[in-house]
Parts: C-alpha cells; structure tokens; sequence
C-alpha cells in the first residue's frame, strides 16, 4: 500500500452526535452537529464514521420517545444485530488496510445508543466485537458534561 496522509485512525459515532436532526423531536441538544466532538476529533486526525441510527430507521422521523425497555424487543434487538454486523464489517476492512478504530461514541441516556447504561446497538456492537476478538473502547457523551467527556476522549484516543 503507498504511503499518503491517512491518519490509520477512525472514530465510530452515534448518528446524532452528528446529525441531532435524528433525535426525537424536544431532544435535540444541539441545532445541528455536535461541534466538539467532530472539532475534537478533526484536531486529533481521527476519521468519523456515523453509525446508523436504529431508532430512526426502525420507528421513523416521527416516532414517540420510547424507552429502552420499550425498545427491547425481538424485532428491534435483531435490528440492532444486523446494524452491528454492518459496523463491524466496516472495521474489519478498515483494519486490512491498517487503520485502527481507536473509540466507538454513543450518547448515554440513549435507547439505543447510550454506553453507561447499555444502550442496544451499544450491547449488540460490543457483542460482535468481542465475538471476533477485537478491542475498541466505548465511550458515552453526556451533553451537560461534554468538557469532562473530551478529556476522557484525550485518554482513550492519545496522539
């Protein structure tokens, strides 16, 4: 492979963190990117791969807030599964070309999407991961706290 300017690092984010168009309506944090994630991880060198969101793809634009236990079922757990299947896919071939996948970031309080409190895709991902025994340390963002949340991102992602 030639050499070029690639970084050989990704970042995997949940899809509102980059698009808060996603969110439930009344949730939306911001009016539209969450500037100091991308803003951070453009400093860093790290490539941003937005993961799908579950939510919107399986109850559409219109949906009501549901809650985990609301989303927990069969159908949407499986949907989760085929969505995870997919990110670790793109790991996968990432990887044969030497680029690392240095931190997945969901949004804790999120259904689907939330690490603190293993939000579905979250636990589905991490299953697959571990399944195929690759390392790729979680991080949850919490909109109130998001200065705290860039230092933890410093520890997980270094130079």
């Amino acid at each position: 492979m030639q050499k070029d300017k690639r970084s050989g690092k990704i970042a995997l984010v949940a899809h509102c963190i980059l698009n808060q168009n996603s969110r439930v309506s009344g949730l939306a944090e911001r009016s539209g990117t969450t500037a100091e994630i991308v803003e951070f991880l453009m400093h860093k060198d790290v490539g941003i791969i937005q993961m799908p969101c579950p939510e919107l793809m399986y109850a559409g634009i219109l949906r009501e807030t549901r809650t985990k236990h609301e989303y927990d079922n069969a159908k949407f757990r499986s949907h989760c599964r085929k969505i995870a299947e997919e990110i670790l896919q793109q790991i996968r071939e990432y990887s044969k070309g030497g680029i690392k996948a240095k931190v997945v970031i969901g949004v804790d309080g999120s259904p689907s999407c939330g690490v603190a409190d293993s939000g579905i895709l979250m636990t589905e991902l991490c299953s697959k991961l571990v399944e195929n025994e690759i390392t790729v340390p979680f991080h949850g963002i919490r909109y109130k706290r998001l200065a705290e949340d860039l230092v933890e991102l410093e520890s997980l992602i270094g130079n």
